[in-house]
């Protein structure tokens, strides 16, 4: 009996303190693409915003009726009107739909993340920005890096038929990143 109520006493330390480190640690959070992050990658910022994803929700916002009817058939959905107010649409068409990014309470904000940024394929980048520039490698640990599975949670079969990661992530990525720290 006395072996039971140690290791409850154990197991509730432990956990007390996994618990402690887990609210020590700094809550990660989308900056939008109009932050201080396109300074370090202002090649690869410029040649994004020529992108479809730079613009996603403004083709959001200017969805014909037509197109809107064929969305619909395709993917026997109900839209009515104004798919830019649709949970549905806009998750695919912003950063970080409600999980912290759009929509923000800071207009500005919001604004920064009404697009399919870097950090809808990279993570949050709050953390990242803090880590110095010197830090190479706590830099690079600090992000995500992107697969397939990340694309297709919006490139679906219905929507991208023939999704190609390797052709497309150069269309999205035209510009090449840092070569990863050795």
């Amino acid at each position: 009996m006395i072996k039971r109520i140690l290791a409850f006493v154990v197991m509730g330390v432990l956990a007390t303190g996994v618990a402690a480190r887990a609210a020590d640690a700094p809550k990660n959070d989308y900056v939008g693409s109009s932050s201080k992050s396109c300074m370090c990658h202002f090649k690869q910022f410029k040649a994004w915003s020529a992108t479809p994803h730079a613009h996603a929700f403004e083709g959001l916002q200017a969805t014909t009726p037509e197109q809107l009817k064929q969305m619909n058939e395709l993917l026997k959905t109900t839209v009515k009107d104004h798919p830019e107010t649709d949970a549905a649409c806009v998750s695919c068409h912003v950063t970080g739909y409600k999980l912290g990014g759009y929509p923000a309470a800071d207009s500005l904000k919001n604004s920064a993340l009404a697009r399919v940024s870097c950090e809808v394929c990279h993570g949050p980048a709050k953390n990242h920005l803090a880590v110095p520039a010197a830090d190479k490698a706590g830099r690079k640990a600090s992000m995500l890096v992107p697969t397939v599975e990340t694309c297709k949670k919006c490139h679906t079969p219905e929507i991208s038929p023939k999704f190609d990661f390797a052709v497309m992530s150069k269309k999205v990525h035209p510009v090449a990143a840092a070569a990863p720290a050795k």
